[in-house]
């Protein structure tokens, strides 16, 4: 994923519970922040069976339909991250297309 926002050129910062230097902790995202990051990935195992009423804890109040959030989870098809950010009039997608294109892209090595 980081790659991919770096190749595109997409300014981006990682939020930990556990933060390093040039990382924001949950509880630091203000409107402020959540207002210039419109683009919201998780890419933590938070959501995915059997936990699935977990959810990374952001702000879902700040989230608005300016969002997406895309969530590497494909099972469920709609986390919990998902439903929030759908409820407050976000764009949504989940990990299946990526899950897929991972395993075309796979199959092309293996058997080329």
């Amino acid at each position: 994923v980081e790659f991919v926002l770096q190749k595109r050129s997409i300014d981006y910062r990682f939020v930990s519970r556990t933060p390093k230097k040039g990382q924001w902790a949950y509880e630091e995202l203000t409107k402020a922040i959540m207002d210039e990051y419109l683009l919201v990935i998780n890419t933590t195992p938070l959501g995915m069976q059997p936990h699935i009423e977990q959810c990374p804890p952001i702000p879902y109040e700040l989230i608005t339909a300016k969002h997406c959030l895309f969530d590497l989870i494909y099972n469920p098809a709609k986390t919990l991250f998902l439903e929030k950010g759908e409820a407050n009039g976000a764009s949504i997608a989940n990990g299946l297309e990526m899950l897929i294109i991972q395993a075309e892209e796979n199959w092309k090595i293996w058997n080329s």
